[in-house]
C-alpha cells in the first residue's frame, strides 16, 4: 500500500472532484483514479460511489476517511521528526514560501534572523499550494505563505503554529493606461463580461478569488483569456490591457511597474494575512532561535 494512496484519496474527500483532486496532487487523471481503484482493491471494498457528480463516498469510504487521514498525519510527523532530528547538527534552516512572497519578503526574513555568518538557509519556492504540501511532507522547517481565515490555503495548517507577520490586501487590478482601461468593462454584465487574467486553477489564489466572489454578493460576468502560475507574468498581461487579475498588494510594486492600478470598489478586495508556521513539537534549538526573532518582530 502506498501512502499516496491516502493521500490522493484524502484530496479527493476535501475537493469532491476527481479532476480538481488530479490537479491538487500534481498527477494526471488517469493516473489519479487508477490511485483510488488500487485503494479500493487494497481495502477490499468501493470508497466511492460510481459515477456520482460531485463525488460522494459509500459507507466504506466515510468509515475509511478519519482513519486514511490520521495515518497519514502520524507518518508525516514521525517522518518529520526523524529528518529533524537528522538535521540537528546542521547549521541549515529549511525555509518554504510562495514565490509571490520569496521576491518580496525573503530579503526582509533573512535580516530579521540576523544570522549573516552562523546559519546558512535552503528555501523552496513554488506556488502556495506546492510548498505548503513540501512543508507539510516535512521538507521545510519554517513556512511563510498568505492565508486567510476565511479560506486557509490548507485545512492541515490549522494544527500548526500559525504567526501573522503583516496584513496584505488581495484585490484586482487593471492597466492604468486610459484608453485601454476604458475598454474593460468592470464589473461587467452578460453581454460585456469582464476579461479576466487569473492564476491557473490548482493555485490557492484561484480559492481566495472564488471566495472574494462569494464574499461580494455580487455578479460578476467574466471570460478568462490567460491563466498562468505566475504573478509577475500575470502582472505584465495586466499592464498590456488584456484584462482584469486579483493579486496581492504586495506582489505589486508601483515603482518598478507603474502600468497597473487597483480597479473596483472595497467589495472586490480581502485581507489576506502573511503567516508564518512550524509545527508545534519543539525544533531544533537554532530553529527555536529563528522562530523567536520572527515573533518578536511581528509583534
Amino acid at each position: 500500500m502506498d501512502v499516496r494512496w491516502l493521500e490522493d484519496f484524502l484530496a479527493l474527500v476535501e475537493l469532491r472532484n476527481f479532476t480538481r483532486a488530479a490537479e491538487f496532487r500534481n498527477v494526471s487523471q488517469t493516473s489519479f483514479s487508477r490511485h483510488i481503484q488500487s485503494l479500493e482493491q487494497w481495502m477490499g471494498t468501493p470508497l466511492v460511489v460510481k459515477g456520482a457528480s460531485p463525488v460522494r463516498l459509500t459507507q466504506a469510504g466515510e468509515e475509511f476517511r478519519d482513519s486514511a487521514q490520521i495515518a497519514v498525519e502520524r507518518l508525516m510527523d514521525s517522518r518529520s521528526s526523524i529528518r529533524a532530528n537528522q538535521m540537528d547538527t546542521s547549521t541549515q534552516v529549511r525555509i518554504a514560501m510562495p514565490s509571490v512572497l520569496a521576491r518580496s519578503d525573503f530579503k526582509r526574513m533573512l535580516d530579521v534572523f540576523g544570522e549573516r555568518n552562523r546559519s546558512s538557509f535552503s528555501v523552496i519556492v513554488g506556488t502556495t499550494s506546492d510548498v505548503v504540501a513540501r512543508y507539510l511532507a516535512g521538507d521545510a522547517d519554517i513556512l511563510f505563505a498568505h492565508d486567510c481565515r476565511a479560506c486557509p490555503s490548507h485545512d492541515a495548517l490549522s494544527q500548526h503554529h500559525r504567526l501573522v507577520i503583516r496584513t496584505d490586501v488581495f484585490q484586482p487590478y487593471a492597466t492604468s493606461t486610459p484608453s485601454r482601461r476604458a475598454a474593460i468593462p468592470f464589473p461587467g454584465n452578460d453581454r460585456t463580461p469582464v476579461p479576466l487574467v487569473s492564476y491557473s486553477q490548482r493555485t490557492y489564489f484561484v480559492r481566495l478569488f472564488e471566495h472574494v466572489l462569494t464574499r461580494a454578493g455580487a455578479p460578476l460576468p467574466h471570460k478568462v483569456r490567460v491563466k498562468c502560475d505566475m504573478s509577475d507574468v500575470l502582472k505584465e498581461v495586466i499592464a498590456d490591457g488584456y484584462g482584469v487579475g486579483w493579486l496581492p498588494q504586495s506582489a505589486v510594486d508601483p515603482a518598478t511597474l507603474p502600468g497597473i492600478s487597483v480597479i473596483g470598489g472595497p467589495e472586490w478586495r480581502v485581507d489576506v494575512d502573511i503567516c508564518a508556521f512550524r509545527p508545534r513539537h519543539r525544533l531544533p534549538a537554532r530553529i527555536e532561535a529563528i522562530w523567536d526573532k520572527i515573533t518578536a518582530r511581528a509583534a
